[in-house]
């Protein structure tokens, strides 16, 4: 650790029990952060700010096909004037950018580029316009750039992973989010220079180190209760209250909750049941030594204990959602009051107000944010724009206990599995398959599986958003919820115009004027007056919206007016103001197209300008085409749906998916859903084959479960938006035609419709030649995605480094819980990729192991089959992987080992099923003492699925209900202390 001035002085002056030697064996340890969570070393205590960026995880995959450089417009920027445009230059996580472009507006060329940062992401105009802020990802400070003089004149000290900043309309205040810590940062522009970050919260040290001032002496009275007895003199429990105060400081704040006295284990492990703790809780392993309660809440040392954690509030920044919320996209309200934050992990934007400084309510929105703002209206009738994916995941609509959740085998509509033979892939027969009885959710929508994917724009009118105040429990409510495909007067929901285009989708289950949102991904948008641009990244579009704040009709609040062509994956929106040189002009920056699109919305026109690497063409590999592919909707037979429809940003929407292994049938081979999967990362794939749970996929397996359902075969069974197919057919007579096993899903869900298989492939061939001739230049069929996909996933890691402190004494202590043998932990997630997919797993070619967790009936539903097993089956034999037979689910129940790298990042849905919501959740006992509260009621579809407000844990083995079950299936936990739960839990978040 970097013990310097103040925080080397302390730890002297508190009496160590070795004095400097105990000071100098501690230099490779950093001292926790006293805000109550785990930070980057940038908030440890004591620690003196140093500027750093953090150096790229290095490639697993030791031989890639070479890729060309690119820039990666990212995000952009107008000049007060309107006459420049500054475009961030981000690069990717193997290379990433340190630049900002310089775009003339009336030449319409690049006149320059500015070092910054790493990795910028963002960049802002301060309201005075005297400087833009670029805050650079894998950068602890902002680069502040002088437009004047076209270059970074200083920097501003900020932390890793900040997204989004906005000011107050006086410049004087600021606020940043930030991606790992949960939390948005207050910066403070009103004592001149280029602003600072204002720490807030943390827990006082004066009642430990100067109790003078502070008039009380909390390390004696701790000291005189659990230290003097000799039970806590040294570290017992994860707990010290030993002569050492600054020792006893850290150890204090490591076992309470900033501001909530009730949920602080300091407290809770002292206390009686009657009073709320645990300390004579006889019927579990977390009672208190001896089972004798300690205080009782009339004692004064409770009161003086309780005071300090009460006085505490987390920080540095104010918390914003639920676990793992990681906000991003902010908008102000016109009255400076509130700020709404949108998160990319969980599913409820936040409001914060900012005279109290901290959040007061949510918006549930049923999925991530991609980005928001307010359009300010008349007499305060302030719109806030968001922009989501759809509401839908892929489940049932709603219960049917009559139905289709009977558990009657005998009912007509009982709920079947869909298991194969898994020599011939064909269904076995269906008195060989499982009744299923219970969904294992709903989302309110009549769609399932992958049809399910669409794209939202919601309007809500804030004149009418009323804040309900915490609840009793003091959690957070919901200001309203969003979440249904509704026209009100406080709020409307958009979604698809393709919604409901295609022969399989349900019709009529979304009002029709509520179907108006053109073009595929959401990702950014700007105002002008009354207008909303939008950038569609995954149709390369860019929509015009006009909002009418009292419109006759709800549902005309939001109507598209225009739409524009646009640079492969718009990723950023900039309109010129009125009264500026941009004026009428909008920009976006397209991330895959190393441009930037200008639009007149005058003329109507729409051109692209150079601003990135485009020394090779793009795409100019298979794994850039592979690229566009996983992450646009242009090849995708609806124009609406992508790989990265759910695996967004590379991670997932963190909710669990009916996708197609949950797939069930009725009794006449009609498929339905009703069961969840959580959705995997594209991140480290090289190094974590195979994939998907079950272990049937390597990196070449994406033709038929992955890229066939954006391209499904029914969609070519009447006319799509692509054009009319039904004229063309398969070369050869029927008769010649080779002898194939179907896929499945394919199968049956064309049976009914005319089309001959054979044909219907022919018809998807056509497609992909008609759309790679446009895109790629030459003309590629179907399968030839295979490839193009199977390079892009194992080109590169796209692992992000990690900005937690690895030093920190907790990490340190859970690395080692995790290595513990009596844990095991380790045994299954082995280092460096923390999985364990080697051939030592003897004549297992999936690398299965049974399940440690407990299945549902439906996560169990569906056989599922490699692509390259089914062409093994036809007798196909391809060159790609060509010593590979394929791979199949051989026994239900069997699952590869979750990769660990990178946890961070990923939105906190874990398991086979995605129902844990937390990383503790992933591998605590249940009912263990340590879960904790949720800021705000975890819902899915609508249902609250933690009754209690608590974590619950799923380490075990359910097999008569929900509360009896077998514990420490999942690695052996249940015994530890809530320290070492935390402690655990700090190590797997900081895994790079």
């Amino acid at each position: 650790m970097r013990l310097t001035g103040p925080a080397l002085a302390l730890l002297l002056l508190a009496g160590c029990a070795d004095g400097p030697a105990e000071a100098a064996s501690q230099e490779a340890t950093s001292l926790p952060s006293p805000y109550g969570q785990l930070t980057s070393d940038r908030w440890a205590w004591g620690a003196e700010y140093e500027r750093r960026d953090l150096a790229t995880v290095p490639n697993t995959n030791p031989d890639p096909e070479p890729q060309p450089h690119r820039d990666h417009p990212w995000d952009l920027a107008l000049s007060p004037d309107g006459g420049t445009l500054y475009v961030t230059l981000a690069g990717n996580e193997a290379e990433p950018g340190s630049e900002v472009a310089v775009f003339d507006v009336q030449q319409r060329r690049v006149t320059g580029r500015i070092e910054v940062g790493s990795r910028p992401t963002y960049i802002d105009f301060h309201p005075s316009g005297a400087f833009a802020l670029v805050v650079n990802q894998l950068s602890n400070y902002a680069s502040v750039i002088d437009p004047s003089r076209h270059e970074v004149v200083a920097e501003l000290p900020l932390d890793f992973y900040c997204n989004e900043l906005v000011y107050s309309p006086d410049g004087r205040r600021g606020w940043v989010s930030n991606r790992y810590l949960d939390q948005v940062l207050e910066l403070d522009f009103g004592g001149g220079g280029y602003g600072a970050v204002v720490p807030r919260g943390g827990f006082g040290a004066a009642p430990f180190l100067d109790p003078e001032a502070a008039d009380v002496d909390l390390a004696s009275t701790l000291r005189a209760s659990c230290g003097s007895a000799r039970c806590h003199e040294r570290t017992r429990g994860g707990y010290y209250a030993g002569p050492d105060r600054l020792k006893a400081y850290f150890s204090a704040l490591e076992n309470a909750v900033p501001g909530r006295p009730d949920d602080s284990l300091l407290l809770e492990a002292v206390l009686p049941v009657e009073q709320g703790g645990f300390a004579d809780e006889r019927t579990r392993s977390n009672l208190h030594a001896g089972g004798l309660p300690v205080w009782r809440r009339e004692d004064p040392e409770y009161g003086q204990v309780a005071d300090w954690i009460a006085r505490a509030r987390p920080g540095p920044g104010i918390p914003v959602g639920n676990f793992g919320s990681k906000p991003s996209a902010m908008a102000l309200s016109s009255d400076g009051r509130h700020l709404f934050v949108g998160p990319q992990g969980t599913h409820e934007i936040s409001i914060v107000d900012l005279e109290r400084g901290e959040e007061v309510a949510g918006i549930h929105v049923q999925n991530l944010v991609t980005d928001l703002a307010v359009v300010p209206g008349p007499d305060g009738r302030d719109t806030l724009v968001v922009l989501s994916m759809g509401l839908g995941f892929g489940a049932a609509k709603e219960r049917d206990p009559y139905g289709g959740e009977t558990t009657d085998p005998d009912s007509p509509l009982a709920q079947f599995s869909v298991l194969r033979d898994i020599d011939t892939t064909e269904p076995l027969p269906l008195d060989q398959q499982k009744l299923l009885g219970p969904f294992d959710a709903i989302d309110g929508t009549a769609a399932f599986k992958m049809a399910d994917i669409q794209n939202d724009v919601i309007a809500i009118d804030l004149s009418r958003l009323t804040l309900p105040g915490p609840a009793p429990d003091g959690t957070l409510r919901h200001a309203l919820r969003a979440n249904r495909y509704e026209s009100h007067a406080g709020w409307v929901r958009y979604t698809s115009d393709s919604a409901e285009i295609l022969p399989q989708d349900i019709s009529g289950d979304i009002p029709p004027e509520l179907q108006r949102v053109v073009g595929a991904f959401p990702e950014a948008l700007d105002v002008v007056g009354d207008r909303v641009f939008v950038a569609m990244a995954g149709s390369y579009e860019l929509v015009e919206w006009r909002v009418d704040p009292t419109p006759d009709e709800h549902s005309e609040r939001m109507v598209p007016v225009a739409v524009y062509p646009t640079g492969p994956m718009p990723w950023a929106v900039a309109a010129g103001q009125p009264g500026t040189l941009a004026e009428g002009l909008v920009f976006t920056a397209d991330m895959l197209g190393e441009t930037v699109t200008v639009v007149d919305t005058v003329a109507g026109t729409a051109e692209q300008y150079a601003v990135g690497d485009l020394s090779r063409p793009v795409p100019d590999s298979n794994a850039e085409r592979g690229e566009m592919f996983v992450t646009t909707a242009i090849f995708s037979v609806d124009g609406d749906t992508s790989c990265t429809s759910c695996h967004i940003y590379g991670a997932s929407d963190g909710r669990g998916w009916g996708a197609g292994q949950a797939i069930a049938q009725l009794e006449d081979g009609m498929l339905v859903n009703g069961g969840l999967l959580a959705i995997p990362q594209l991140n480290n794939l090289f190094a974590t084959q195979p994939f998907y749970f079950e272990g049937t996929h390597t990196a070449f397996d994406a033709q038929f479960d992955d890229a066939r359902e954006h391209v499904a075969l029914h969609g070519f069974t009447a006319p799509n938006p692509h054009g009319d197919f039904r004229g063309i057919g398969h070369p050869l007579p029927e008769e010649e035609r080779p002898a194939e096993h179907e896929e499945i899903q394919d199968k049956m869900s064309t049976a009914s419709w005319g089309a001959a298989y054979h044909d219907l492939m022919e018809r998807r061939d056509e497609h992909a030649r008609r759309a790679t001739m446009r895109w790629f230049g030459k003309a590629f069929r179907f399968r030839d995605f295979q490839r193009f996909i199977g390079e892009y996933q194992a080109a590169e890691t796209r692992l992000l480094p990690n900005p937690f402190d690895d030093r920190n004494p907790s990490v340190r202590r859970g690395e080692q819980l995790f290595g513990d043998l009596a844990v095991g932990c380790v045994v299954c997630h082995k280092p460096p990729s923390f999985t364990d997919k080697g051939e030592e797993l003897y004549n297992n070619h999936e690398r299965v192991l049974p399940s440690l967790i407990s299945f549902t009936p439906r996560e169990t539903a569906f056989t599922l089959v490699g692509p390259h097993w089914m062409d093994t089956v036809n007798g196909y034999r391809r060159d790609l992987e060509y010593w590979e037979p394929g791979r199949v689910e051989r026994a239900e129940g069997m699952v590869t080992t979750f990769p660990l790298r990178g946890l961070f990042n990923r939105p906190f849905a874990f398991l086979h099923h995605g129902r844990a919501v937390s990383v503790r959740e992933s591998f605590a006992a249940p009912d263990h003492y340590s879960l904790r509260r949720f800021t705000y009621p975890v819902l899915r579809g609508g249902e609250r699925v933690r009754p209690s407000g608590l974590e619950r844990g799923f380490n075990e083995l359910s097999f008569l209900g929900e509360r009896t079950y077998m514990m420490d299936t999942h690695g052996a936990t249940s015994h530890l202390s809530a320290r070492q739960v935390t402690d655990l839990e700090h190590f797997l978040l900081a895994i790079e």
